[in-house]
Protein backbone atom coordinates (compact mmCIF):
# COMPACT_ATOMS: atom_id res chain seq x y z
CA UNK A 1 0.00 0.00 0.00
CA UNK A 2 1.15 3.26 -0.76
CA UNK A 3 0.28 4.97 2.67
CA UNK A 4 -0.99 8.61 2.23
CA UNK A 5 -0.69 8.85 -1.35
CA UNK A 6 -3.76 9.69 -3.62
CA UNK A 7 -4.52 10.19 -7.14
CA UNK A 8 -5.44 13.61 -7.80
CA UNK A 9 -8.84 13.64 -9.01
CA UNK A 10 -10.40 15.38 -12.28
CA UNK A 11 -6.89 15.94 -14.78
CA UNK A 12 -5.05 13.94 -12.38
CA UNK A 13 -6.88 10.86 -12.51
CA UNK A 14 -7.04 11.70 -16.68
CA UNK A 15 -3.22 10.71 -17.08
CA UNK A 16 -4.20 7.35 -15.76
CA UNK A 17 -6.17 6.58 -18.39
CA UNK A 18 -3.64 7.76 -20.91
CA UNK A 19 -1.41 4.96 -19.18
CA UNK A 20 -3.69 2.23 -19.73
CA UNK A 21 -3.72 3.31 -23.00
CA UNK A 22 0.02 3.13 -23.40
CA UNK A 23 -0.18 -0.29 -21.45
CA UNK A 24 -2.44 -1.15 -24.36
CA UNK A 25 0.27 0.01 -26.80
CA UNK A 26 2.85 -1.48 -25.71
CA UNK A 27 1.21 -5.44 -25.77
CA UNK A 28 0.95 -4.80 -29.20
CA UNK A 29 3.37 -6.81 -31.69
CA UNK A 30 3.59 -3.79 -33.78
CA UNK A 31 4.10 -1.37 -30.94
CA UNK A 32 5.33 2.20 -31.30
CA UNK A 33 6.99 2.01 -27.85
CA UNK A 34 7.24 0.22 -25.01
CA UNK A 35 6.20 1.56 -21.49
CA UNK A 36 7.03 -0.52 -18.73
CA UNK A 37 5.94 2.41 -16.27
CA UNK A 38 2.76 1.93 -17.29
CA UNK A 39 2.42 -1.31 -16.60
CA UNK A 40 4.05 -1.26 -13.31
CA UNK A 41 1.40 1.83 -12.47
CA UNK A 42 -1.61 0.27 -13.24
CA UNK A 43 -0.57 -3.47 -11.51
CA UNK A 44 -0.57 -1.26 -8.53
CA UNK A 45 -3.97 0.48 -8.42
CA UNK A 46 -5.86 -2.59 -9.81
CA UNK A 47 -3.93 -4.41 -6.52
CA UNK A 48 -3.81 -1.60 -3.73
CA UNK A 49 -7.15 -1.49 -1.95
CA UNK A 50 -6.81 1.70 -1.40
CA UNK A 51 -6.85 2.98 -4.96
CA UNK A 52 -10.15 0.74 -5.40
CA UNK A 53 -12.28 4.45 -6.84
CA UNK A 54 -9.61 4.86 -9.21
CA UNK A 55 -8.88 1.62 -10.34
CA UNK A 56 -12.84 1.31 -10.68
CA UNK A 57 -12.46 4.68 -12.64
CA UNK A 58 -9.97 3.52 -15.05
CA UNK A 59 -11.67 0.19 -16.10
CA UNK A 60 -14.81 2.41 -16.66
CA UNK A 61 -12.85 4.92 -18.38
CA UNK A 62 -11.12 2.30 -20.78
CA UNK A 63 -14.36 0.64 -21.73
CA UNK A 64 -15.60 4.29 -22.87
CA UNK A 65 -12.68 4.76 -25.36
CA UNK A 66 -11.23 1.89 -26.90
CA UNK A 67 -11.50 4.23 -30.17
CA UNK A 68 -8.90 6.41 -28.64
CA UNK A 69 -5.27 4.16 -28.46
CA UNK A 70 -4.69 5.11 -31.63
CA UNK A 71 -4.02 8.72 -31.17
CA UNK A 72 -2.61 8.41 -27.92
CA UNK A 73 0.14 5.95 -29.89
CA UNK A 74 0.75 8.13 -31.81
CA UNK A 75 0.79 11.15 -30.12
CA UNK A 76 3.47 9.54 -27.76
CA UNK A 77 5.34 8.37 -30.34
CA UNK A 78 5.43 11.82 -32.13
CA UNK A 79 6.96 13.24 -28.63
CA UNK A 80 9.03 10.37 -28.35
CA UNK A 81 10.91 11.12 -31.86
CA UNK A 82 11.12 14.67 -31.24
CA UNK A 83 12.55 14.88 -28.09
CA UNK A 84 15.05 12.19 -29.07
CA UNK A 85 16.01 14.55 -31.83
CA UNK A 86 16.28 17.23 -29.55
CA UNK A 87 18.49 15.44 -27.43
CA UNK A 88 20.55 14.01 -29.88
CA UNK A 89 21.18 17.45 -31.53
CA UNK A 90 22.72 18.45 -28.03
CA UNK A 91 19.73 19.40 -25.88
CA UNK A 92 21.14 18.07 -22.58
CA UNK A 93 17.96 19.70 -20.35
CA UNK A 94 14.31 18.64 -20.79
CA UNK A 95 11.45 19.98 -18.76
CA UNK A 96 7.66 18.33 -18.89
CA UNK A 97 5.11 20.46 -17.71
CA UNK A 98 2.37 18.52 -15.78
CA UNK A 99 4.27 15.27 -15.95
CA UNK A 100 1.51 13.21 -14.69
CA UNK A 101 2.83 9.69 -14.77
CA UNK A 102 4.73 9.79 -17.79
CA UNK A 103 7.75 7.35 -18.02
CA UNK A 104 9.94 8.47 -20.51
CA UNK A 105 12.54 9.03 -18.02
CA UNK A 106 12.79 5.70 -17.22
CA UNK A 107 11.99 4.19 -21.12
CA UNK A 108 13.60 6.86 -23.28
CA UNK A 109 17.70 6.32 -24.13
CA UNK A 110 18.52 9.93 -22.80
CA UNK A 111 22.27 10.55 -23.62
CA UNK A 112 25.09 11.41 -20.62
CA UNK A 113 24.41 14.24 -18.92
CA UNK A 114 20.65 14.96 -19.69
CA UNK A 115 18.59 16.72 -16.78
CA UNK A 116 14.87 16.03 -16.80
CA UNK A 117 12.44 18.12 -14.87
CA UNK A 118 9.10 17.11 -14.46
CA UNK A 119 6.53 19.51 -12.80
CA UNK A 120 3.01 18.85 -11.70
CA UNK A 121 0.95 19.63 -8.44
CA UNK A 122 2.68 18.27 -5.12
CA UNK A 123 0.10 15.28 -5.09
CA UNK A 124 0.79 13.67 -8.04
CA UNK A 125 4.48 14.41 -7.93
CA UNK A 126 4.75 12.65 -4.36
CA UNK A 127 2.73 9.84 -6.58
CA UNK A 128 4.80 9.59 -8.99
CA UNK A 129 7.99 9.69 -7.17
CA UNK A 130 6.92 7.10 -5.36
CA UNK A 131 5.81 4.65 -7.93
CA UNK A 132 9.30 5.51 -9.33
CA UNK A 133 10.87 4.47 -6.45
CA UNK A 134 8.87 1.27 -5.68
CA UNK A 135 8.88 0.25 -9.80
CA UNK A 136 12.66 -1.27 -9.74
CA UNK A 137 12.37 0.84 -12.99
CA UNK A 138 16.39 2.52 -13.59
CA UNK A 139 15.71 6.15 -14.71
CA UNK A 140 17.80 7.03 -17.51
CA UNK A 141 18.56 10.72 -17.00
CA UNK A 142 19.39 12.23 -13.82
CA UNK A 143 15.46 12.98 -12.97
CA UNK A 144 14.22 16.26 -10.77
CA UNK A 145 10.87 16.02 -9.71
CA UNK A 146 9.58 20.03 -9.15
CA UNK A 147 6.26 20.27 -6.92
CA UNK A 148 4.72 23.82 -8.49
CA UNK A 149 1.18 25.41 -9.87
CA UNK A 150 1.50 25.94 -13.61
CA UNK A 151 -0.99 28.73 -12.35
CA UNK A 152 1.21 30.75 -9.54
CA UNK A 153 5.26 31.19 -9.94
CA UNK A 154 6.00 27.80 -11.15
CA UNK A 155 9.38 29.82 -12.68
CA UNK A 156 11.12 30.17 -9.42
CA UNK A 157 10.51 26.62 -8.15
CA UNK A 158 12.11 25.13 -11.29
CA UNK A 159 15.13 27.24 -10.94
CA UNK A 160 15.37 25.92 -7.45
CA UNK A 161 15.55 22.72 -8.22
CA UNK A 162 18.88 23.33 -10.66
CA UNK A 163 17.00 24.55 -14.27
CA UNK A 164 19.24 26.72 -16.21
CA UNK A 165 17.88 29.14 -18.70
CA UNK A 166 21.09 29.97 -19.81
CA UNK A 167 21.02 26.41 -21.68
CA UNK A 168 18.90 24.99 -24.65
CA UNK A 169 15.76 22.98 -23.28
CA UNK A 170 13.39 20.56 -24.44
CA UNK A 171 9.87 21.46 -23.42
CA UNK A 172 7.13 19.16 -23.31
CA UNK A 173 3.42 20.51 -23.13
CA UNK A 174 1.02 16.95 -23.57
CA UNK A 175 -2.01 16.90 -22.54
CA UNK A 176 -2.47 20.35 -20.51
CA UNK A 177 -3.28 23.15 -22.71
CA UNK A 178 -6.90 21.45 -23.13
CA UNK A 179 -7.19 22.02 -19.65
CA UNK A 180 -6.28 25.83 -19.05
CA UNK A 181 -7.92 28.92 -20.28
CA UNK A 182 -7.15 30.85 -23.09
CA UNK A 183 -5.55 33.72 -21.06
CA UNK A 184 -4.39 30.90 -18.91
CA UNK A 185 -2.43 29.24 -21.67
CA UNK A 186 -0.96 32.38 -23.18
CA UNK A 187 0.37 33.04 -19.91
CA UNK A 188 2.28 29.82 -20.10
CA UNK A 189 3.79 30.33 -23.26
CA UNK A 190 5.26 33.52 -22.21
CA UNK A 191 6.93 32.08 -19.47
CA UNK A 192 8.23 28.88 -21.04
CA UNK A 193 9.42 31.77 -23.84
CA UNK A 194 11.27 33.68 -21.45
CA UNK A 195 12.87 30.77 -19.88
CA UNK A 196 14.62 29.35 -23.08
CA UNK A 197 17.32 29.93 -24.47
CA UNK A 198 18.31 30.16 -28.05
CA UNK A 199 17.80 26.22 -29.68
CA UNK A 200 15.38 25.36 -27.45
CA UNK A 201 12.90 22.89 -28.50
CA UNK A 202 9.14 22.86 -27.62
CA UNK A 203 6.74 19.84 -28.25
CA UNK A 204 3.20 20.71 -27.75
CA UNK A 205 -0.69 19.72 -28.08
CA UNK A 206 -3.64 21.28 -28.06
CA UNK A 207 -7.43 19.96 -29.64
CA UNK A 208 -8.75 21.24 -32.43
CA UNK A 209 -11.32 24.44 -31.60
CA UNK A 210 -14.29 22.12 -33.36
CA UNK A 211 -13.89 20.36 -30.24
CA UNK A 212 -15.38 22.75 -27.55
CA UNK A 213 -18.83 22.59 -30.15
CA UNK A 214 -21.11 20.26 -30.75
CA UNK A 215 -18.14 17.85 -32.24
CA UNK A 216 -16.86 17.59 -29.42
CA UNK A 217 -19.80 16.40 -27.27
CA UNK A 218 -19.06 12.70 -27.12
CA UNK A 219 -15.40 13.43 -25.88
CA UNK A 220 -16.36 16.03 -23.01
CA UNK A 221 -19.03 13.92 -21.47
CA UNK A 222 -16.81 11.15 -21.18
CA UNK A 223 -14.13 13.64 -19.60
CA UNK A 224 -16.51 15.00 -17.26
CA UNK A 225 -17.40 11.33 -15.75
CA UNK A 226 -13.81 11.14 -14.93
CA UNK A 227 -13.97 14.67 -13.70
CA UNK A 228 -12.24 16.97 -15.63
CA UNK A 229 -13.19 19.07 -18.73
CA UNK A 230 -11.46 20.83 -21.46
CA UNK A 231 -11.46 24.59 -21.09
CA UNK A 232 -9.81 25.89 -24.61
CA UNK A 233 -9.14 24.91 -27.98
CA UNK A 234 -7.25 26.63 -30.98
CA UNK A 235 -6.71 26.17 -34.57
CA UNK A 236 -3.94 28.56 -35.06
CA UNK A 237 -0.81 27.16 -33.25
CA UNK A 238 1.83 27.84 -35.96
CA UNK A 239 1.17 31.72 -35.44
CA UNK A 240 0.40 31.40 -31.56
CA UNK A 241 4.04 30.09 -31.30
CA UNK A 242 6.00 32.44 -34.04
CA UNK A 243 4.15 35.40 -31.77
CA UNK A 244 6.66 33.74 -29.04
CA UNK A 245 9.41 33.21 -31.40
CA UNK A 246 9.21 30.03 -32.13
CA UNK A 247 9.52 28.64 -35.80
CA UNK A 248 6.87 25.77 -35.23
CA UNK A 249 5.12 22.70 -37.58
CA UNK A 250 1.71 21.49 -36.75
CA UNK A 251 0.39 18.39 -37.56
CA UNK A 252 -3.50 17.09 -36.92
CA UNK A 253 -3.33 13.91 -34.80
CA UNK A 254 -4.56 12.06 -37.83
CA UNK A 255 -2.24 13.23 -40.01
CA UNK A 256 -0.77 10.00 -42.25
CA UNK A 257 2.89 11.56 -41.68
CA UNK A 258 2.88 11.02 -38.56
CA UNK A 259 1.21 7.74 -38.24
CA UNK A 260 3.36 5.12 -38.57
CA UNK A 261 0.29 3.26 -40.20
CA UNK A 262 -2.23 3.93 -37.77
CA UNK A 263 -5.76 5.06 -38.62
CA UNK A 264 -6.42 7.93 -36.39
CA UNK A 265 -10.36 8.26 -35.05
CA UNK A 266 -11.45 11.69 -35.56
CA UNK A 267 -11.86 12.13 -31.71
CA UNK A 268 -10.47 13.78 -30.04
CA UNK A 269 -9.31 15.74 -32.99
CA UNK A 270 -6.33 17.11 -31.64
CA UNK A 271 -3.40 19.28 -32.97
CA UNK A 272 0.69 18.25 -32.47
CA UNK A 273 3.05 21.09 -32.61
CA UNK A 274 6.96 20.84 -32.63
CA UNK A 275 9.33 24.33 -33.14
CA UNK A 276 12.59 25.96 -32.43
CA UNK A 277 13.10 29.27 -30.44
CA UNK A 278 15.50 30.83 -32.77
CA UNK A 279 16.35 34.02 -30.25
CA UNK A 280 15.03 34.36 -26.37
CA UNK A 281 11.98 36.05 -25.76
CA UNK A 282 12.61 40.20 -24.55
CA UNK A 283 12.34 39.14 -20.61
CA UNK A 284 13.32 35.75 -18.28
CA UNK A 285 11.11 35.91 -15.67
CA UNK A 286 13.70 35.94 -12.47
CA UNK A 287 10.81 36.08 -10.27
Amino acid sequence: MIDGLQVPKGVGQTALVVAWMRQMESQRPDALFQDPFADVLLRVIAEDPSFTEVSGMVARASSSTREYPAYFAVRTRFFDDELMSAMHAGVRQVVTLAAGVDGRTVRLDCPPGTQWYELDLPDMTAFTDELIARSGLATTCERRSVAADLTANWPDALREAGFDSSRPTAWLVEGLLMYLSDEAGDALLGELSALSAPGSRIMLEQLEAAMLGEEGKPSRERLASQGARWLSARDDLQSWLAGHGWHAEVYSGADPRIGHGRTVSRLPACWVATGTLAERAQTDPAG
